[in-house]
């Protein structure tokens, strides 16, 4: 009687086994695919780091010498291939958040079809470090190639995740600066933003705090046309990187400077 029973369960077994390792393999495959692509790089930290460089376009190695920097790919998900490689660099002074970027296009493009601005990239931000991007109201950092080179904005949160406007146009303030430029083969960006500014579209950071972000850089060809989109650490909602506030006694010499003009 227990052969029997034992007998008729090896159809069962046969049968099974080679579906539990298919599906097995498949959900390694699917767990690479999103490893690889969707949040490579996620936790990575910028910073603590101090300094206080000329927003101009042009990355000097001695203005951001003390920066926390780092190189990585930048993935288009069209292609799943690693296109552009960029360099970000990271720090503070006592009011404001620095930003300096590095990337190998082979062109700066000022304007294009879809890209009124041209190249540009955008810096999403995770206002209250929640660990969910693309939340109304967080703040949305532009540097573009073509004019106005920087944009202020916030997360409408409509009509699709990503979606941004003006401050102003929600009765908020344009807080910082931004330039671009191409040297030597790369195309540069370089931007500031107040680490505090009172407006509630902006984050509000002291030292020691950490504010997430992912960056986007919109390519527009040389003939106008849509080049991609390209994206650091990844382009899911929960894919970003941290940068932390160093507590810097550096003052910054633009927030003085009405004071020594009087």
């Amino acid at each position: 009687m227990n052969q029997t029973k034992f007998r008729s369960r090896l159809p069962l077994l046969s049968i099974s086994l080679p579906v539990i390792l298919a599906a097995a393999a498949l959900l390694l495959l699917l767990e690479r695919f999103h490893s690889a692509h969707v949040s490579a790089h996620t936790g990575d930290v910028f910073g603590p780091a101090c300094g206080l460089p000329t927003i101009d376009g042009e990355i000097e190695e001695a203005e951001w010498a003390t920066a926390a920097a780092q190189t990585f790919a930048l993935i288009n998900p069209a292609t799943i291939t690693p296109t552009f490689t960029a360099t970000l660099r990271v720090m503070n002074a006592a009011h404001f958040l620095y930003l300096g970027l590095t990337i190998n296009d082979d062109e700066l493009t000022p304007m294009g079809e879809f890209l009124p601005q041209g190249d540009g990239f955008l810096f999403y931000f995770d206002n209250d470090h929640s660990g969910v991007l693309f939340e109304p109201e967080d703040d949305v950092l532009l540097v573009n190639a073509g004019s106005p080179q920087f944009h202020d904005n916030y997360l409408v949160g409509t009509p699709a995740p990503g979606s941004n406007q003006p401050d102003v146009n929600a009765g908020g303030t344009h807080d910082g600066a931004g330039a671009a430029s191409r040297i030597g083969g790369l195309n540069h960006f370089e931007l500031k933003h107040p680490l505090c500014s009172g407006d509630p579209l902006d984050f509000c950071l002291k030292p020691g705090d950490l504010v997430g972000f992912q960056l986007t850089y919109h390519d527009a060809q040389a003939d106008g046309s849509f080049g991609g989109g390209y994206f650091f650490p990844g382009l899911s909602t929960t894919s970003t990187a941290d940068i932390m506030i160093g507590a810097c006694a550096i003052p910054d010499l633009f927030v003085f400077l009405p004071i020594l003009r009087r």
